[in-house]
Formats: structure tokens, C-alpha cells, sequence
């Protein structure tokens, strides 16, 4: 036992001695500036509020909830023509915004600027993709299992309408979720420009 505690002693020396070389007197600690906070929560919000920049604010006015969408965040909607924009916001001025896009005709991206008025929808979220993978199969594996343990086949098994209709649900789900992501921009559900103070 004695020799088990001589023989960790110098790491358990080195780092005591490492955390006391690092730490500081509690009364010797500065306390950080409201900017430096606000720059560690949200850098964006941060950057926006110091320059003084304009920025979006997606409301809904039933629930008088906001989201703020500063330059450089990803900005999802659709526009009254028909055009998906899923783009970072480049610069936020008195009554537009500019978003860069992708010209196919030319190959290069391009900085196209937006009116409120154009936005006819906005998303939450990117589209979820439709995929069928382990995890969409997985059900099959439970009627596997009683195949390999009691010897009852996945065909003559009483469980495999349940372990289907679960493997079909996940996709049905993914397709509804799709479905329920954006809201179409109303008297209730609005986007303007503030600019911070």
C-alpha cells in the first residue's frame, strides 16, 4: 500500500502544483464586460449591436414572439415568384436585404437583394431528405430476433403488420414534417428591419 502511494505521489504533487499556479484569488478576478457576454452567448447579435446594424425580426404577433435573424445567419423563405432562397445574409439595409446566390447560367454566385414585400413564405428549418436506412428498418429486427431464439418465422409471426407499418411510418413522418416547416407571411405572422441602438 505504501509503495502504491509513493508511486502516484509526484503526479498528485504536479497537479496540485499545476492548479494552483492557474488559479487566482477570487478578490483578484475580473469580471467580464457586458460586450465580451454578449459576444460569447451570440457573436452575431453582438457584432450587430456594437456597429449599430440593421438587422430582420420575424414576428408572430398571436403569440408576440421574435426571432432575429442577423447578417451572416442562414435565412430560409420563398419568394412571390416562386424562388427558394436557403442563403447567409450578406447586408440588411433600410428596407431590403441581400443574400448571395448561385447563378446557374453564369456558374459564379451573385449578391441578389430582396424586398419585404417579395417574401411570400419562411422556413424554420432546411427540407429533411427521404431516406430509408438501418434505423427505418430496424422494426424487422425484433421479428429477426424471435426468428433466431424461439425459432418462429418473420412470415408466420403475429408482430410483422406492427414491425411493417412502423418501418413505413418514419418516411410518412419525414413527408408531414416537410409539409409543417415554413409559414406563409400574414397580418399575424410579419418580417421587418430594426436597427439596433
Amino acid at each position: 500500500m505504501r509503495s502504491l502511494f509513493l508511486k502516484y505521489l509526484p503526479v498528485l504533487l504536479l497537479c496540485c502544483v499545476n492548479f494552483v499556479s492557474k488559479s487566482q484569488d477570487f478578490h483578484q478576478r475580473q469580471a467580464p464586460t457586458v460586450e465580451e457576454l454578449i459576444l460569447k452567448k451570440d457573436p452575431n447579435l453582438g457584432y450587430a449591436l456594437f456597429n449599430k446594424e440593421n438587422y430582420i425580426v420575424v414576428e408572430n404577433l398571436r403569440t408576440s414572439s421574435r426571432k432575429k435573424v442577423f447578417i451572416g445567419e442562414v435565412f430560409r423563405f420563398r419568394t412571390k415568384d416562386g424562388i427558394l432562397f436557403e442563403n447567409e445574409i450578406h447586408e440588411v439595409k433600410d428596407s431590403t436585404f441581400v443574400v448571395q446566390v448561385f447563378n446557374e447560367t453564369r456558374n459564379r454566385f451573385e449578391y441578389a437583394e430582396i424586398k419585404l414585400d417579395e417574401i411570400r413564405k419562411i422556413y424554420k428549418r432546411p427540407k429533411r431528405e427521404l431516406s430509408v436506412g438501418w434505423a427505418t428498418l430496424s422494426p424487422f429486427g425484433y421479428l429477426v430476433f424471435e426468428w433466431a431464439a424461439w425459432g418462429v418465422s418473420p412470415l408466420k409471426n403475429e408482430k410483422w403488420p406492427i414491425a411493417l407499418a412502423l418501418a413505413v411510418a418514419q418516411p410518412v413522418f419525414t413527408v408531414v414534417s416537410n409539409q409543417f416547416r415554413g409559414r406563409k407571411v400574414t397580418e399575424n405572422y410579419r418580417v421587418r428591419i430594426l436597427k439596433s441602438f
